[in-house]
């Protein structure tokens, strides 16, 4: 009698404790409204064009519209990612964020930090980004990141991302990037920079 007490106690211990540990997460909630417009407003030229692919492959990577992100992906970032598939059986890429929003964290929100001229006609876009982490179920603000965007065969890309921030200098794009890109434009006579951009010989 006595053990099946003991087994009934046990029993409703671990329902009690059932609801509790089965608890759903909140998850990410809603989407928050497309940033691109806005964050884009007042940009001119390259810039301009830029930051218009970036914000829509932003904004997409929000409603987890992952067709149309990969369309804003450069063709050899693809080709890198497809590579990781082969080698490790999972698309383990920076530029993947299908990969990470299973497990690990999905875009929120973002803003523009800086726009700035980079090596072969490159541009660089630093963000401030808001995520949902997966396993905290809850959202991390003020996170950095660093965007490199070029054009092939006169379209724009999205090409790498680095988060914490840090961009990318010459050589990153010489060396580590050949043959992406159209071949750089005759440089223009120069003009003053917009708000918050910054040319790379301001930088470096």
């Amino acid at each position: 009698m006595r053990l099946r007490h003991h087994v009934l106690w046990v029993l409703a211990v671990a329902l009690l404790a059932l609801p509790a540990a089965a608890q759903k997460k909140r998850g990410p909630g809603k989407p928050t409204p497309p940033r691109m417009e806005a964050q884009c407003e007042g940009r001119q030229g390259d810039h301009l064009e830029a930051c218009r692919v970036l914000g829509s492959y932003l904004d997409r990577w929000k409603e987890q519209k992952w067709a149309e992100v990969r369309k804003l992906i450069h063709p050899k970032t693809l080709e890198k990612i497809a590579v990781a598939k082969k080698n490790i059986g999972e698309e383990r890429h920076a530029m993947a964020p299908w990969y990470w929003a299973k497990e690990v964290y999905l875009l929120h929100d973002w803003k523009i930090e800086s726009i700035k001229d980079r090596y072969g006609g490159t541009v660089e876009i630093n963000t401030v980004e808001t995520t949902y982490r997966v396993e905290e179920d809850g959202f991390e603000e003020g996170g950095a990141a660093s965007y490199l965007l070029g054009k092939k065969d006169g379209r724009w890309y999205v090409v790498e991302r680095r988060s914490g921030g840090g961009g990318f200098n010459e050589d990153s794009i010489r060396l580590g990037m050949k043959d992406y890109f159209d071949p750089a434009p005759a440089k223009a006579e120069k003009k003053a920079p917009e708000p918050g951009s910054e040319s790379e010989s301001d930088l470096d």
